[in-house]
């Protein structure tokens, strides 16, 4: 019985394989299709529902078909599973039956293996049932690879690019089934899709041309697809974009708060780059002039960014002055604008800087007499100055008097300068900082000539001018009268006129006036005077002798002061002797005249011939100048000079008609003594000179010793008679020379008996 039993199975098992060798499988008629895929080494299980349609009903037969071949059974009867040798060779096939719905796992999946496989599952009661599965079997592409435009392999990172080139760089893939699709992204942005078949058999690729911005420089990425079972196959490089900063930023981290600084005092700035590839080289300029003390710039992985800090002490002058930060890409060259920068205008506070500034005139300091004066109190200062101060030589100017009401601004303004507004200027400003006051100028009021008092002087023979002006006047016009001579008129370039330049003799008054000019205006009204030139004329002289000398009667001085000539005079009594008449008078000049000294150091001597006098005769000398002269010094001879100036008695044998005559009858005489004769007159010529007479007139103890040494001198013999000036009084009686000399001299002289003294006689001509 089991031996029919086990003869039928196979017989049936048989019918069952033929008839699914002659039966093929047709889908959606002889049931429903679902579609599969799986990828190329992997494994995929197919399901089938074996479950009876009731409850009475019993599997009878599970067969697998592979495109209408069956390569898996299982007899639910006698609970055995076949598999197609062929199919299964490795065992990759593995059937759970056990759970419902059963299924059919394939592993090691091969390319061949994509079919349209089916499940057959036979019942006792229940008609057949198919369940087909349409396998896809995708064989995945290899690794992305890349190549640049000149087809060289590029790996992790692209050559160096600048912002706004061109990306050319091709993704390949090798086999694959289906195609794969070979996408472009940028960070996770798609920027191309589109692939085609490379020359290359079985390499598919995908050639991007990208311009470069920063928005795409992040990692590119190249993503391979062909199916949804496993992710893409991506392959990543990294471009090597040069860029310059994107965004730079100052901001102030220490010193204040509100961004406000004050001059001299420390604060500290910050800068931060962002976006430069590689980091920048942060640079700090200050108005253009590039800052060198700054902190060591660094790198912020978190903000991305280049940080650095400064320390600046604004002044002043920084106030407005721009702070900059500066990132530059040292890789990059400058044609590709390769920096950034971020400008800070700085608020630099401080008290009012002041100067004084005069306004509407090229000459700083000077201001004419009633013209107008603007003064400007130029002020620098942060916050502005909000009160303004006008002082004029230390003291604050007020409202009212000669300043005028408008003197609160920073503008000072005087309608008509006089010269009381002449002095020294400052001005002061005050804002929330402090108050400053400005250094002072000095104004200079220039006015036009203008008589002092006196105005005009005489300084010994130069005649001054006295005026004052501003600038000081530089020429003046003298007008100069004479009494009964013209006008005249002259021109100097100073204020002194000598009167060496004013025609005339000078002897009496001059009528002057004078006027002069500074540049700025002439002298409105001039200055004049009368001057008297009495007190120019020489003293009267006080020191004179009489002598006689080379046949005349002639009278000596010591040149007084000034005195350019003498006059000499000659005065002789009437007829009636009543009174004194002048007989005549002639003039001596000190330079022509003749002189008498005895050592360069000693005074010398102006004298002048007067002729023969007579008694009672008295000779007078009047020291002159260009400007008159002095009251006359009259001297009268002595008895004894008179007497000396009588020739002797054997005098007429000398003159020439006597002397003839006599000649003949003492021929013979003369003949016989002349050797005794000429012995004894030479011997009297040695042993005792011939003394002249001299009368003593008024003499200082220079002249005294001056005439006392003159003594000594030997002269002609005929030996002069002088009478001299003495300081003898009336009230001796005709004192010898020795006496009136004793007290100025240690000469040993004895006057001859025949010197007459007589007493000074002094009157004005």
């Amino acid at each position: 019985m089991d031996r029919r039993m086990r003869v039928a199975e196979a017989l049936l098992l048989v019918i069952i394989f033929i008839n699914c060798r002659v039966s093929a499988f047709v889908a959606g008629a002889d049931g429903p299709v679902t579609f599969q895929e799986a990828l190329e080494n992997g494994n995929t299980t197919f399901f089938c529902d074996a479950t009876p349609d009731t409850s009475d009903d019993e599997l009878m037969l599970l067969v697998w078909y592979k495109d209408n071949e069956s390569i898996y059974s299982y007899d639910a009867r006698v609970r055995t599973e076949w598999s197609n040798i062929a199919f299964n060779m490795s065992g990759r096939l593995i059937a759970d039956t056990g759970k419902n719905p059963t299924s059919l796992t394939i592993s090691a999946l091969r390319e061949d293996d994509e079919a349209l496989y089916h499940c057959r599952v036979e019942f006792l009661l229940s008609p057949t049932r198919n369940t087909g599965v349409n396998l896809t079997v995708t064989v995945l592409p290899s690794e992305p690879f890349f190549l640049d435009e000149l087809g060289n392999t590029v790996t992790n990172k692209t050559r160096p690019y600048y912002e706004g080139d061109t990306l050319v760089l091709s993704c390949l893939v090798i086999g694959g089934r289906p195609p794969p699709k070979i996408s472009w992204y940028s960070g996770e942005t798609l920027v191309d899709a589109t692939y085609s078949v490379s020359d290359i058999p079985n390499v598919w690729q995908n050639e991007l041309y990208l311009p470069l911005t920063r928005d795409n420089a992040e990692t590119l990425s190249c993503r391979a697809s062909n199916t949804r079972l496993v992710p893409a196959l991506e392959a990543s490089l990294e471009i090597e974009l040069y860029l310059p900063a994107n965004q730079v930023k100052i901001q102030w981290v220490q010193g204040t708060s509100d961004g406000v600084l004050r001059s001299g005092e420390t604060v500290t700035a910050q800068c931060e780059a962002y976006g430069s590839h590689p980091p920048p080289d942060i640079i700090w300029r200050l108005e253009n002039k590039r800052l060198t003390k700054h902190s060591n710039q660094t790198w912020d992985i978190s903000l991305q960014a280049a940080v650095s800090f400064i320390q600046i002490t604004p002044t002043i002058a920084d106030n407005q002055a721009t702070l900059t930060c500066e990132a530059v890409n040292p890789i990059m060259p400058s044609s590709e604008r390769n920096s950034k920068a971020a400008v800070m205008n700085l608020n630099v506070t401080f008290g009012p800087k002041v100067e004084i500034i005069k306004l509407d005139d090229e000459k700083r300091n000077e201001v004419v007499e009633l013209d107008p004066l603007h003064l400007k109190c130029d002020v620098k200062a942060n916050p502005p100055a909000d009160k303004y101060m006008w002082y004029f030589n230390g003291m604050e100017i007020k409202p009212g008097g000669m300043w005028g009401d408008n003197i609160s601004s920073n503008e000072l303004f005087i309608e008509e300068v006089s010269k009381r507004h002449a002095g020294q200027y400052a001005c002061a400003a005050r804002n929330t900082i402090g108050e400053t006051r400005a250094d002072s100028i000095s104004i200079i009021v220039l006015y036009p000539p203008e008589c002092k008092k006196p105005s005009i002087t005489l300084n010994k023979e130069t005649l001054n001018c006295n005026v004052k002006g501003l600038p000081v006047p530089d020429t003046y016009f003298w007008h100069i009268q004479q009494i009964e001579h013209d006008s005249q008129h002259l021109t100097t370039g100073s204020s002194s006129l000598s009167l060496d330049h004013v025609a005339g003799p000078l002897s009496e008054y001059l009528n002057v006036s004078c006027e002069a000019e500074n540049g700025i205006a002439s002298q409105y009204k001039s200055c004049t005077k009368t001057i008297g030139l009495g007190h120019l004329r020489p003293p009267q002289p006080h020191q004179c002798d009489l002598a006689f000398e080379y046949k005349e009667f002639q009278i000596r001085c010591i040149p007084v002061e000034n005195a350019t000539h003498y006059e000499l005079s000659l005065w002789r009594l009437s007829k009636t002797n009543a009174s004194l008449l002048l007989d005549r008078k002639k003039s001596i000049d000190v330079g022509n005249s003749l002189a008498l000294t005895q050592n360069g150091d000693e005074p010398w001597l102006v004298r002048g011939g007067l002729g023969l006098l007579n008694t009672g005769d008295e000779a007078g000398a009047a020291a002159c100048n260009r400007y008159g002269c002095s009251a006359a010094l009259l001297l009268r001879p002595t008895e004894n000079l008179l007497s000396a100036a009588v020739p002797p008695w054997w005098k007429f044998l000398t003159e020439r008609d006597t002397g003839i005559s006599i000649g003949v009858v003492l021929l013979v005489i003369m003949f016989a003594c002349s050797t005794i004769l000429a012995i004894r007159l030479a011997r009297r010529s040695q042993t005792k000179p011939q003394v002249p007479v001299i009368q003593v007139l008024q003499l200082d103890d220079v002249t005294r010793d001056y005439l006392n040494r003159t003594g000594d001198i030997h002269v002609h013999p005929s030996c002069s008679l002088r009478s001299n000036s003495s300081d003898c009084t009336d009230e001796q009686d005709n004192p010898s020379l020795v006496e009136c000399h004793c007290a100025h001299t240690s000469h040993e002289w004895v006057p001859p008996p025949d010197v007459t003294l007589t007493l000074q006689r002094e009157s004005a001509v």
